[in-house]
């Protein structure tokens, strides 16, 4: 069970409490963290590490047995704490085979201590102090040096040897009677012990080898007596090879090698025993509640039926949610032909599959339970559902999980029609009651509509997910389906709310303990991207570096792509091109060796041709419009938008103008047809500057008035700014017509005064020293001619009016664009587009 990650790193941080002592009450963030379905294992970790970090006393943290561990999850898990060891936390591992970790490293760094067979044998003066002085016997110095000779120093050996002389007088010919290899050794010693023993003792020990702990009740179930505990507690004294599990010694468990030697004996002379006690076994913790145990022992005791029955009925919901290795390797202990014919653990098998990545085998698995059910009551048969105990509406139950499950993989292709339908039935089919089922559901169905550019429809289903998720109490389902409804208020444009569910549900990620999970990882980069939106620019690399991070830890690629999507976004727009190409590189890189959501790609292609349009690269963003060969006539997915609208930039950069006009009129009315409104302020921004590209003013100020009037809102600022000059010069325009004019004075404030020539941050402002006002026809003559570099006198003749005009005239126009001399004021003019910037 240790090979499941969550459970590894339960056992982990409950281990590190009992060291640590009760009031250290370590992990609490961490315990939180593995409750997510995605398991930010790094996170948990750092988390747990910190407060290991800020504990005085020295901590040894051994894993014993380790050699059992065959998950490189768990191996990669050790390694990222072993790589993050705080000093005062010393770990000892205890394995009979070296581990997967990088040992080599750590012997270089001189980090490692390593301890093998031959540092613990027993030397000579160790065997007798152990042999006299611990287990009693008064042997000579001869026999000593023979029997640890016999054993090679071998604890183990040693004491079965000095276990069984202590029912024999001449321990010299004793000593003298056994040779050979360990396993020779270890049989005969094995037979002396347990021949000195009573009769009901020696079945007792043997009965009770299947176990791997136990404790007196469950020694009664198994032996049919009623001495169970004192039995336990005579053997511990009798130091019988027998380990206390609990300060209390109630729980036990043999050394191993005794055990497995028990087991090999039992097997030997008692093999129809074997089923019997499993079964026993599996009932007594049953009826105890320990319904893993019971699990484990239906299966060692090959009574599959047992086992499909219990996981049937105790672990629906746990492991629909959680605990997929161990669910995997119970599944794969099964006969495949039980699990198919069992509507409900097909399902389960699939949902487990789906969850690993493993979408083919997951879809066999569905089929096989789809066509057990029937879609319909007719296309089973009554014997059917008799055989596997399932009424009616259970029926129904099940098809609806099924239908849930093939949602998502029909999202997962791409079928976003398919993902409605299966969906839709699995909410028609799902009782209220089931509500993770339904969370789920909805959650398809939203992604669905998204997928569609319905946005309407996406806030409706995933408002309804929303719900679910908070009726259920689960933390990361309730931060999942608000940040997916985030992402739809995004795209209507509502910037504000956005905000509001990323404070809020990073308060209460704090609260929980998972702020530094993987689903927080992502939380940041929608904040940090709207931030960016907003123009507060230095709050918007901070979050959305910090998502990208966190998100990284983890393995979900849809939550790296978007959160990564959310960072170039925001390099875009501090002008970091060098900065925005690595991370597009990088994103296609991922992509190649991964399946990503479809979007998302897509995404990074059409920054990548944002990005070369910005630096001038014409011929390459020619040579991607000619290698993606858009159908710009034809039907206009939605999937597509993000490149159909850098295809309309590419038309005006090659003017193309009315080619640009038209296509981006189609993409217009598809945007508000489906509410997205953060497109459609998009598209008519770029609307306006073709339209003035063509010298129609009048159009391209009523297309610019629009979308102000769609932005304000919200509170859009870099949408605009990103454009550069002509956008200013638009805006600028707007201004002097009296249209939006606080609105048009913040976004004017935003713009830099110089365009950078070099990457960097762009320079702070108060903006309420930054609103600009129109200037009037005359001052704009003054400040041309100031650009040209005439003296205020020169200006004055030059005009045919007065010093001191002149004087006003620069005192207003310095005023206007919040600057302090005639250099700052030419630059200033330029970047607003009122003078030309060549």
């Amino acid at each position: 069970g240790d090979n499941d990650l969550a459970r590894f790193l339960v056992y982990l941080i409950a281990a590190l409490n009992r060291a640590a002592g009760s009031e250290a009450a370590l992990g609490e963030s961490a315990q939180a963290m593995l409750q997510s379905p995605q398991l930010p294992t790094e996170a948990i970790l750092t988390s747990l590490i910190n407060e290991v970090s800020a504990i005085p006393d020295e901590i040894v943290f051994v894993l014993d047995d380790y050699h059992v561990i065959e998950s490189p999850l768990v191996d990669g898990a050790l390694a990222f704490l072993i790589e993050h060891l705080p000093p005062q936390l010393h770990l000892v591992i205890v394995t009979r085979v070296d581990p997967q970790l990088s040992l080599a490293r750590l012997r270089a760094r001189n980090q490692l201590t390593e301890l093998r067979a031959t540092d613990l044998r027993f030397t000579s003066s160790e065997a007798a102090d152990f042999l006299n002085r611990v287990m009693g016997l008064n042997l000579s110095a001869e026999d000593i040096a023979a029997l640890e000779t016999r054993t090679e120093g071998w604890v183990a050996g040693l004491q079965l040897a000095a276990i069984s002389m202590q029912g024999h007088k001449d321990h010299t010919d004793f000593i003298k009677s056994f040779t050979g290899s360990h396993q020779f050794i270890l049989d005969y010693l094995l037979e002396e012990v347990l021949e000195q023993r009573p009769k009901d003792l020696q079945a007792f020990l043997l009965k009770t080898s299947i176990l791997s702990r136990f404790t007196g009740p469950l020694c009664d179930a198994l032996v049919g007596r009623d001495d169970g505990q004192a039995t336990l507690e005579m053997l511990n004294h009798a130091n019988l090879f027998i380990v206390p599990l609990d300060e209390e010694r109630r729980w036990f468990r043999y050394h191993h090698l005794f055990a497995d030697l028990l087991r090999q004996r039992l097997g030997q002379t008692s093999p129809e025993q074997i089923p019997i006690l499993h079964q026993r076994a599996s009932d007594w913790y049953e009826q105890n509640r320990f319904m893993d145990d019971a699990i484990e022992h239906a299966l060692g005791g090959e009574a599959f039926e047992r086992a499909a029955d219990l996981i049937e009925n105790q672990f629906g919901v746990k492991y629909e949610r959680g605990d997929h290795t161990l669910l995997r390797r119970w599944m794969a202990e099964m006969p495949q032909e039980l699990v198919f014919a069992k509507p409900y653990l097909s399902i389960l098998r699939a949902w487990n599959l789906f969850t690993s990545g493993q979408l083919d085998t997951a879809d066999q698995s569905l089929r096989v339970a789809e066509k057990l059910l029937g879609s319909n009551a007719g296309q089973t048969t009554p014997k059917l559902l008799e055989q596997n105990g399932i009424t009616e509406s259970e029926r129904i139950t099940l098809l609806g999980r099924a239908s849930a499950i093939r949602a998502f993989l029909a999202s997962y292709s791409g079928d976003m029609s398919g993902t409605i339908h299966y969906a839709r039935r699995a909410l028609e089919n799902l009782p209220e009651e089931e509500l993770p089922w339904r969370g789920t559901a909805s959650i398809a169905l939203g992604d669905a509509f998204m997928g569609e550019g319905d946005m309407k429809a996406a806030y409706e289903a995933r408002s309804d997910a929303l719900a679910i998720a908070k009726a259920t109490g689960d933390t990361y389902l309730l931060m999942i389906a608000s940040l997916r409804l985030a992402e739809t208020l995004r795209q209507q444009g509502k910037l504000q709310q956005v905000v509001h569910i990323c404070e809020q549900q990073m308060q209460s990620a704090k609260h929980s303990g998972i702020s530094e999970s993987v689903v927080a990882g992502w939380l940041l980069g929608i904040w940090g991207e709207v931030f960016a939106e907003l123009d507060d620019l230095d709050a918007a690399i901070e979050k959305a570096e910090k998502g990208t991070q966190l998100t990284g830890r983890g393995r979900d690629v849809a939550m790296i792509g978007w959160s990564n999507l959310c960072l170039l976004r925001v390099l875009f727009s501090r002008k970091d091109f060098t900065g925005a190409e690595e991370l597009i590189q990088k994103m296609e890189n991922i992509a190649c060796e991964q399946d990503m959501p479809l979007g998302i790609p897509v995404q990074l292609s059409a920054w990548g041709v944002r990005l070369q349009l910005e630096q001038d690269q014409l011929e390459s963003v020619i040579g991607w419009a000619e290698e993606r060969d858009l159908d710009i006539e034809g039907n206009l997915l939605y999937l597509h938008e993000p490149e159909y609208t850098v295809m309309a930039r590419v038309l005006i950069a090659q003017e193309r103008i009315e080619e640009a006009v038209e296509l981006l009129q189609r993409l217009l009315k598809e945007a508000e047809a489906g509410g997205r409104t953060s497109r459609v302020i998009e598209i008519l921004i770029l609307q306006a500057m073709s339209l003035q590209t063509q010298g129609d003013v009048e159009q391209a100020i009523t297309s610019l008035e629009k979308a102000l009037t769609l932005a304000g809102p919200g509170g859009f600022i870099r949408t605009f700014v990103d454009e550069g000059p002509s956008m200013a010069r638009l805006l600028y325009e707007t201004l002097s017509r009296g249209i939006s004019s606080d609105y048009v004075r913040r976004i004017l404030g935003a713009f830099p005064d110089v365009e950078p020539e070099k990457i960097g941050s762009p320079k702070s402002r108060n903006l309420e020293h930054e609103l600009i006002e129109p200037l009037s026809d005359r001052e704009i003559e003054v400040l041309q001619l100031m650009a040209e570099g005439l003296s205020n006198p020169e200006i004055a003749e030059r005009l045919y009016v007065a010093l001191n005009t002149v004087k006003t005239h620069s005192r207003n126009i310095y005023a206007k664009l919040g600057v302090n001399n005639r250099t700052q004021a030419s630059a200033r003019a330029k970047a607003l587009g009122i003078l030309p910037t060549t």
